[in-house]
């Protein structure tokens, strides 16, 4: 009988709205296995009227910081006016310096730094810091950094003890997702045929989350802590690894690097445990 050939993991996509979505799908249509199971949910923030006022007053600040696709999203729709020409722009990844680029009016003319070399796909506050002291002469007087309602302040932190005047304006909610029938489905048959799971993991606060998540069923909580973790950042691979996890690979957020990790030890891999060995096709590419 010819042996069966091993595949890799069904990839659990944990990163929230478009991003996330849109990653899962192009998984799929390079033939994987692929879950778009958000950890959180966005949703608009409690004080509107906050963050319009943080718009209003642009031009007191020399340096606006935007931690996520989220956060521009939120914010460029109030801004009328071209961008400050003084006011730096600055972005915690490669993603969010894109979306404001588009979607900032004037951003095409602005200084726009984000982490660059090895550090710009990983993203995040620790390395946007060195990039900040590189590209500025000097440190900022006024920043506002626009973010979620819940996070780490260590960027705040940091630009305090520069001397630094820090005001942090509320654009968008993270809450948990409630994951639907039709997502709890995909993910039973996709276990009871035998599958392997990779969650990727885009955020520390996610770990938890996706634990709490698949506590209910003991066996569907087994499947996540004992599957291969993908993670986009080494503060969360220390997460992972804090929580147990043994098999905890990072990688970037797209096809070809998450292929790559997974193949690292692709023989590592049996096949499926069910009498034929094929893809899962559970209805997962008709998941919103």
């Amino acid at each position: 009988m010819k042996p069966q050939t091993a595949r890799p993991p069904l990839v659990l996509v944990t990163r929230p709205q478009g991003p996330g979505r849109a990653l899962a799908a192009q998984l799929r249509a390079a033939d994987l296995d692929a879950l778009w199971l958000p950890a959180f949910t966005l949703l608009p923030a409690d004080d509107p009227a906050a963050l319009a006022s943080s718009v209003e007053r642009l031009a007191l600040f020399d340096l606006v910081v935007f931690v996520s696709p989220a956060a521009v999203h939120a914010f460029a729709p109030l801004v009328t006016n071209a961008w400050p020409a003084h006011a730096t722009i600055a972005a915690v990844g490669s993603a969010s310096a894109r979306v404001a680029r588009a979607q900032l009016p004037g951003a095409h003319e602005a200084r726009i730094v984000c982490p660059d070399g090895e550090t710009a796909a990983e993203g995040g506050s620790e390395a946007l810091w060195p990039a900040l002291q590189k590209a500025l002469p000097t440190p900022p007087r006024h920043a506002l950094i626009v973010r979620a309602q819940t996070g780490r302040s260590w960027l705040t932190d940091r630009l305090l003890e520069c001397g630094a005047s820090v005001e942090e304006a509320v654009a968008y909610r993270r809450v948990r997702h409630v994951p639907t029938p039709i997502q709890w489905a995909a993910l039973r048959a996709a276990w009871s045929a035998g599958a392997r799971l990779a969650p990727l993991y885009s955020s520390s606060e996610a770990v938890a989350v996706m634990a709490d998540a698949f506590g209910h069923e003991a066996a569907l909580s087994s499947w996540l802590l004992g599957g291969v973790c993908l993670c986009v950042h080494e503060r969360i691979e220390r997460t992972l690894r804090a929580s147990g996890r043994t098999d905890v690979r990072r990688c970037e957020p797209d096809v070809a690097s998450i292929q790559k990790a997974l193949g690292l030890a692709a023989t590592d891999w049996p096949p499926w445990p069910t009498p034929h060995a094929k893809r899962v096709s559970t209805g997962l590419s008709e998941i919103p």
